[in-house]
């Protein structure tokens, strides 16, 4: 599944990241990303908190499945993409572009009235972890009529 330019970009800009899981018996849990990078035309890096989301990176090592949503704030676009995904320890690279994240989504949500202090619990990278999701669905999760409907993929 190849990614439009439209929603690579999207993706590349300061949205919030939930990252959704399920455990053996398809219990749902979720996980806030802290950065997201796209490496090829058809996978995901998303940055997490192993200590914050214990649950997520167990179900993430466990069966792989996951539905990573990225939602902007200001006007609530949102893209959803499934897949597996495998997971490896964050290294320098990774940290750096997820301090760069966070002063984005700060300065985002500064400019939307939100103040750091709610914001700051949200974006933990302590025991970082980077989840790489091949991507095999994406979805426009935007409300309104089109949410839940497939979204268009790159040529």
């Amino acid at each position: 599944m190849r990614l439009t330019d439209e929603i690579r970009h999207f993706i590349a800009s300061p949205v919030m990241i939930i990252v959704g899981t399920r455990d053996e018996a398809n219990r749902p849990t979720i996980g806030r990303g802290v950065g997201a990078r796209i490496p090829g035309q058809d996978c995901v890096e998303v940055i997490l908190s192993a200590w914050q989301w214990p649950e997520t990176i167990s179900n993430l090592s466990a069966n792989g499945d996951a539905a990573i949503t990225f939602s902007r704030p200001s006007d609530y676009v949102s893209y959803q993409l499934k897949g597996s995904a495998r997971l490896r320890s964050a290294d320098h690279d990774d940290l750096e572009l997820s301090r760069r994240y966070q002063a984005e989504i700060f300065a985002m949500f500064d400019g939307l009235g939100v103040p750091a202090d709610v914001v700051r619990p949200w974006l933990v990278e302590r025991e970082a972890m980077v989840a790489s999701l091949d991507i095999t669905e994406l979805y426009v999760q935007t409300p309104g009529p089109r949410a839940g409907t497939a979204a268009r993929a790159g040529a």
